[in-house]
């Protein structure tokens, strides 16, 4: 008989986390429910009030840490030191890769009541800004934050609606995969 080893509170975290955020990038915030999560996980639901108190305490902090890692992403893009004509597809495609344009969705969506410490957000926001600067060669911070605010809408409506939008437009799937590229070349 196998002997069950028994996770310790932060891997049963890190798994409810992980299982979370799959649940919300393949059916958005439906996904998002204790007993979705915690079957899937395979825990029982009590484990998971345990850990998070409730599933409120659970997206607010699957919120907190999607947030971060997508700033992460968008860091990583910029500091690949590539050319100014390759930096908006590596925006465009960190902010549409792992389920980033959903969580943008979500958080604009839901808001939050509670004042969350988005302090290490903020300070890597401003990072991406001053990279987004420097690699674009830009004047002011006003003009990086509208290329920045440009390529997000784009690529967290391109990975939310695309599909229904591209089908009403008559676009094919290879004009609609095409779009990153495209736009990259017009905003270059």
């Amino acid at each position: 008989m196998a002997v069950r080893r028994r996770r310790t509170a932060i891997e049963s975290k890190t798994l409810i986390l992980e299982v979370a955020a799959k649940r919300l990038r393949e059916h958005g915030l439906e996904g998002l429910n204790i007993t979705g999560v915690a079957t899937e996980a395979g825990i029982s639901h009590a484990t998971l009030i345990h850990h998070f108190g409730s599933v409120g305490g659970m997206r607010d902090e699957l919120a907190d840490k999607m947030t971060l890692a997508l700033v992460r992403d968008l860091v990583e893009a910029l500091d690949a030191q590539v050319p100014p004509e390759k930096l908006i597809g590596n925006l465009f495609d960190a902010l549409a890769a792992g389920g980033h344009a959903k969580l943008l969705a979500w958080r604009a969506i839901e808001g939050s009541d509670k004042p969350n410490d988005m302090h290490a957000v903020s300070e890597l926001f401003g990072r991406l800004l001053r990279s987004t600067r420097e690699v674009l060669g830009v004047e002011t911070d006003a003009q990086v934050r509208q290329v920045v605010y440009l390529v997000a809408v784009a690529a967290i409506g391109h990975g939310l609606a695309g599909d229904v939008l591209a089908g009403l437009l008559g676009m094919s799937d290879e004009e609609r995969q095409a779009f990153p590229g495209w736009m990259n070349t017009k905003l270059s």
